[in-house]
């Protein structure tokens, strides 16, 4: 019995011998790790507001007629990795903006705007409503850097032949409209004239000419303006301006940094105590 149990004796003892280890080891060190906390809280809390760049964070709503949401947000990453990988050459190629107003771009990001998207149709290609969410070191460019997303997403070969499709129907519609437009207006001009004569055109509403042409000069009207505005993104709200950057809270500023003091704290006191030991063991084989 004793010699079955001598194996789990020996085991609770180095347990307990490891917890007395480590509880000496802070209790002596305590206030080295105290003092390399204290030292990178002030130290974060410094750095992110006079070492770290203000980033000030805007949103624009927009829709696009032609791509729907999943294909607006892949264009969309990938002006987002230029703007990681600091290529602000092809950032200028694709957007025409200026590499000082591209080095100062740090994120985009286009996500499905949900609220919106709750009261539109359901075909998303027809109806696509995205939040483009930028960061960005400088809140003067805005509406420059709104200006030239909206040039990089017009210019897309496929945007662009969509686009072309859509103005070369609406031209067609419009003068199918027309032409029905005067149709109904001869005929109309018919039957008025006819009151006049001896045979008149017997109606079952007099309205009923006056009704049409009203409808299709509505509709004339609809296509005038869409061949007016023929751009594939229309932006439903601009960029916002805001005054004050977006900064880490100081809630998250103090535990991030007092985390890392407390791991840079007990590495130091690991540190000094492996070298105690080592010197220790010099001291006892020169001896």
């Amino acid at each position: 019995m004793n010699t079955t149990n001598s194996p789990q004796t020996y085991e609770e003892i180095d347990l307990l011998d490891l917890i007395i280890k480590i509880y000496k080891f802070f209790k002596k060190r305590i206030l080295l790790i105290l003092a390399v906390m204290v030292a990178c809280i002030g130290l974060g809390t410094l750095s992110s507001y006079l070492v770290f760049q203000p980033r000030y964070r805007s949103t624009m709503i927009f829709q696009s007629r032609s791509m729907n949401a999943s294909e607006v947000a892949g264009v969309t990453n990938t002006l987002n990795n230029l703007v990681r990988e600091e290529n602000y050459t092809e950032i200028e190629k694709l957007t025409g903006l200026p590499k000082d107003i591209a080095t100062k771009i740090k994120k985009l990001e286009a996500t499905l705007n949900r609220e919106i998207q709750k009261n539109i149709d359901k075909d998303i290609r027809k109806d696509s409503t995205l939040t483009l969410i930028i960061e960005t070191t400088d809140n003067k460019n805005f509406e420059r850097i709104q200006q030239g997303f909206i040039n990089y997403l017009e210019n897309l070969p496929y945007v662009q032949k969509r686009t072309q499709l859509f103005k070369e129907g609406r031209e067609r519609m419009l003068l199918q409209i027309q032409k029905e437009i005067r149709h109904v207006d001869s005929v109309k001009r018919i039957v008025e004239a006819s009151f006049l004569s001896k045979n008149p055109i017997i109606l079952n509403s007099g309205n009923e000419f006056s009704t049409e042409l009203l409808r299709l000069y509505h509709a004339e009207n609809q296509v005038r303006e869409e061949l007016a505005f023929p751009q594939d993104i229309k932006v439903i709200k601009d960029f916002t301006h805001y005054r004050k950057p977006v900064k880490f809270s100081i809630e998250d500023t103090l535990g991030i940094s007092a985390f890392i003091g407390f791991v840079l704290g007990v590495l130091w006191g690991l540190i000094i105590e492996l070298i105690k030991l080592i010197r220790q063991r010099e001291t006892s084989t020169s001896l």
